[in-house]
């Protein structure tokens, strides 16, 4: 008969993952020493992914969505919140803020979607882009400071530039509806082929076909303020993508002289 269990121990910064078999009335111990954060790294690098398939949903899946639209934004937007929480090793402080800022963001989402008002949106909306905000920042201060060039990495590489392209988007959508609360136009910041933005979808469009410098002529800003908001984002998105490809070129240079 062969039977087998195993399970964690745990003595200060080391975890020792025990595996116990039993063959022939003899029994076998094997030992695996982890370093505790070894084990951080790992959830951390999980966390990463979810981010980074969380943004791949809401880019890519959410604009064909023709159901519960409204609903399904705000879930995704509660999971980049959530995952970009915990998608680093922040500092004690510091994510003891992210967690009290990312909650009260998340409850305005909800209370928004609850309760609909052009204020509760706006209010959202900034919440929202400068907690995001916060967390572009860390990501590429994280990665400035790493060593090499792993998978991790250029997770946390995707998820910044990606997470700019959905920070452009609230950009936008806020430039409407500060024309209609301050400005009282009833023409829409931006000048969309249909008409009239349909959704956060169009706003989302717009931003990345700004953010990649794709430009189809398709939308273009009108008041003064959405004009300065895509250059905001087209000019991001150059200073991100020259920033970090000489970052991780710089990087892997560096260590692949290390490895000869």
């Amino acid at each position: 008969m062969k039977t087998s269990r195993d399970g964690y121990r745990q003595n200060g910064n080391t975890c020792i993952k025990l595996f116990l078999r039993e063959t022939r009335g003899k029994t076998y111990a094997t030992f695996t020493i982890y370093h505790r954060n070894y084990m951080k790294q790992n959830q951390l690098t999980i966390n990463n992914i979810i981010l980074l398939n969380c943004l791949i949903v809401m880019i890519f899946f959410f604009p064909v969505l023709s159901f519960h639209r409204m609903l399904m934004k705000n879930i995704l937007l509660t999971a980049i919140i959530f995952f970009g929480t915990f998608s680093l090793d922040f500092a004690k402080r510091a994510q003891k803020i992210l967690i009290v800022s990312g909650t009260i963001t998340i409850f305005l989402i909800w209370f928004d979607h609850f309760f609909p008002s052009n204020v509760l949106d706006l209010v959202f909306s900034f919440s929202f882009f400068f907690y995001n905000l916060f967390i572009v920042v860390f990501l590429v201060r994280h990665i400035a400071k790493s060593e090499k060039v792993n998978g991790t990495i250029i997770i946390n590489s995707i998820n910044g530039y990606l997470l700019i392209g959905i920070l452009g988007a609230v950009l936008l959508a806020m430039t409407e509806i500060l024309q209609k609360l301050i400005y009282h136009l009833g023409t829409g910041a931006i000048n969309f082929a249909g008409g009239t933005a349909q959704g956060f979808h169009d706003f989302l469009y717009f931003s990345f076909i700004t953010l990649t410098t794709l430009g189809y002529g398709d939308v273009t800003p009108v008041s003064a303020f959405a004009k300065s908001v895509t250059l905001i984002i087209a000019v991001a998105g150059q200073l991100y993508l020259t920033i970090l490809v000489a970052l991780l070129v710089g990087k892997y240079i560096s260590s692949s002289i290390e490895r000869s």
